[in-house]
């Protein structure tokens, strides 16, 4: 067990530790294992001076670290192989089956989802629908495709009625595909920032033991953390340029920020998907579980000393009526350096960086799956309802039912266009596993600020309340079963999931049984 350290506030940011592949091999493996540990983070739920002791991946790298709240960053490439160790130290537990499955149970069960990777979803890759029970082990291993889209990622745990206490409780951490224009970046001198936006979700004993604090408003909100800090600081210089690789491994809540007023935002990639180019951005949008790559441009007559807090002002569709009590929390804030004061609170420059603009969009970026899809390319079309009440959350009213059924079969190299309605008040971030989407129409009142000019790729997409998405999406290279369901976590637990099947031929679907 870590011993627990004071919780960090507003302190210089540190990155989590990072496995990194060696890029002569190709092959990264690393070890995940899930036990109770003690760490520390702020929270209005808890005195500060109680620890935290919640279920978390921890590694080797983590524990030196001296933090385990946020898993480590895996860094990978395309055409490599990726292979994750992982062994279940969790106490025993009754593993007696829950009359309803759509119901918050087994949470000491868990699996490891690859968020956004184009990867299989059969095992020993990217299946959620097997189950690593206390005292056993298992061992991932993906290949990632050569032509794999360069970006953020993350992993996470996807045992259906457990996902949202676990991911509450610290069990997430980003995987960053990278690539030439990384390579290019780092010989630059441009510094790399990660931030991991979590909410632990902890009682006043430092404890996720329940749904009910993982789904409590207003102060999961204020909960906040940036790799287990709160308000963490990015200090950085005049002329200076950052990389900042942001992810949303929040429960629940939405994050939207102003680009600060010294500076200009240009991101390169959203989801992990590259953009076609630069999109400069008067901020940041992301619901939950989606991550955005962006290049920070620092004016060069930003004045030494400037102290800006990073706030989210994501408000107005948080969870109607309770909305009135948010007064936008900060994230993290930004400090330009100063050096020596030559009069009263003047100061001069700190050390001089020298001055950075982004290099030209790269051509690396670009790749085969992230071309755009046309009318004419589409071979069927569906269209898909979700509700939401006090009572269920469904999609075409109806819940999930298990792992055993396919609620949509689709042929291999298939390219559909989709439509999902919401028909309830609140805004639902919809996620699919291993094709990313082509969004290319949006219907009803963003609850962002911020969102990409269409059209654009993504692998979760919030649909704003009563209204709706439409995208175009390529079923590519990998046949099996593979979910689609609701990133507001509670949600995912209580049956707003659905499966598709992916086929080599529709014939397979005679004599199935739903």
């Amino acid at each position: 067990m870590s011993e627990a350290k004071p919780f960090s506030f507003l302190n210089p940011i540190k990155n989590p530790p990072a496995y990194v592949m060696d890029q002569e091999s190709l092959i990264l493996e690393v070890t995940l294992d899930v036990e109770y540990d003690q760490n520390n983070v702020f929270s209005f739920e808890k005195p500060h001076n109680v620890p935290t002791y919640t279920r978390v991946f921890t590694s080797a790298k983590t524990k030196e670290a001296g933090n385990t709240l946020t898993g480590p960053t895996i860094e990978v490439r395309p055409g490599s192989k990726l292979k994750i160790h992982t062994h279940n130290k969790l106490p025993s537990q009754d593993q007696t089956e829950p009359d309803d499955i759509n119901f918050p149970c087994g949470f000491n069960n868990y699996n490891i989802h690859t968020h956004g990777l184009h990867v299989t979803p059969e095992s020993p890759g990217d299946n959620v629908c097997m189950t690593i029970r206390p005292g056993e082990e298992f061992h991932y291993e993906y290949d990632i495709p050569a032509d794999h889209p360069t970006g953020v990622y993350w992993y996470h745990p996807h045992k259906h009625g457990s996902v949202a206490l676990q991911i509450s409780s610290g069990m997430a951490g980003m995987i960053i595909v990278r690539g030439p224009f990384d390579d290019q970046l780092r010989e630059m001198g441009v510094k790399e920032h990660i931030l991991v936006f979590q909410n632990i979700a902890v009682n006043v004993e430092g404890k996720v033991e329940h749904q009910s604090p993982v789904a409590r408003f207003p102060n999961s909100e204020y909960n906040i953390t940036a790799n287990s800090q709160y308000c963490p600081i990015i200090k950085v210089k005049p002329g200076e340029l950052i990389n900042l690789r942001l992810l949303n491994a929040t429960t629940r809540s939405s994050i939207n920020f102003e680009c600060p007023f010294f500076a200009q935002m240009f991101i390169y990639g959203f989801d992990g998907n590259p953009t076609s180019d630069y999109r400069k951005q008067g901020g940041v949008s992301l619901a939950p579980a989606n991550r955005t790559s962006v290049l920070m441009k620092i004016n060069e007559t930003a004045a030494p000393g400037t102290f800006y807090y990073v706030q989210n002002n994501s408000v107005k569709f948080q969870l109607i009526p309770h909305y009135k009590y948010h007064n936008n929390p900060p994230l993290f804030a930004i400090e330009v350096e100063q050096g020596e004061e030559i009069s009263a609170a003047i100061y001069m420059p700190g050390e001089l960086t020298e001055r950075t603009t982004p290099p030209p969009f790269p051509k690396s970026l670009k790749c085969s799956l992230l071309e755009p899809i046309a009318p004419e390319d589409i071979t069927n079309k569906r269209t898909l309802t979700f509700q939401a009440n006090t009572l269920d959350e469904t999609i075409d009213h109806s819940q999930f039912g298990g792992c055993e059924v396919a609620n949509y079969w689709v042929e291999l190299d298939a390219v559909e266009e989709w439509t999902l309605e919401n028909n309830s008040e609140l805004p639902y971030p919809i996620h699919i596993h291993v094709n990313p989407m082509y969004v290319f129409e949006f219907q009803g009142e963003d609850p962002m600020s911020y969102t990409l000019e269409l059209p654009f790729w993504s692998d979760s997409i919030q649909v704003p309340p009563h209204g709706k998405v439409k995208f175009r999406m390529r079923f590519k290279d990998f046949t099996g079963k593979h979910p689609l369901h609701c990133h507001l976590l509670c949600h995912d637990d209580g049956g707003m999931m659905q499966h598709i099947r992916v086929v080599k031929d529709l014939k397979e679907r005679e004599g199935w049984e739903q």
